[in-house]
């Protein structure tokens, strides 16, 4: 007889591989066009992909409070916004698992996170792309186009801003 472990683990990785499975239909792999969608940003701004085509690339970097790695990639992308924010739109989205916007809140003061954030309440936004781990990034070039996807800052983004940019 399986142990309850074994059936929880095992329910797990159906749910991960089921997520995945949907990931490579969702568009979201690079050189693919990024789904369009709409968020109010914490600062109550709203956020609409759609807006920046053809005027900025945009980095959507996909987060938790609880994610370690996440908490690393904070000291890169405050350089990113800071050096690149004029050409880059940059929207942290966190996923909204095991997380509340209070505690988004409290993190950014915490960790003095200077980019926007957001809060993925209903998860549309992390399901639409596939999301199944964080920190995932995706930088979009000025076309709308996905051009980058993994899990760290790209370290030479500022080589490819002309590239992200159409010129």
């Amino acid at each position: 007889m399986k142990t309850i472990t074994q059936i929880v683990t095992f329910i797990a990785f159906l749910s991960a591989a089921n997520l995945y499975a949907n990931v490579e239909e969702s568009g979201t792999r690079v050189g693919d066009s990024a789904a369009n969608f709409s968020i109010t940003r914490i600062d109550g701004s709203r956020f609409k992909l759609s807006d920046y085509k053809g005027k900025k690339a945009v980095n959507l970097i996909f987060w938790a409070t609880w994610c370690t790695n996440c908490k690393d990639e904070i000291p890169a992308l405050n350089r990113l916004y800071k050096t690149y924010g004029e050409e880059i739109e940059v929207l942290a989205i966190n996923v909204a698992v095991n997380d509340s916007l209070r505690r988004v809140n409290h993190y950014q003061k915490k960790y003095k996170l200077t980019y926007p954030l957001a809060f993925d309440e209903s998860r549309e936004i992390s399901k639409a792309y596939g999301i199944v781990g964080t920190p995932t990034q995706l930088i979009i070039d000025i076309n709308g186009v996905i051009r980058y996807r993994a899990a760290e800052t790209p370290e030479d983004i500022g080589a490819h801003i002309d590239a992200l940019m159409g010129r």
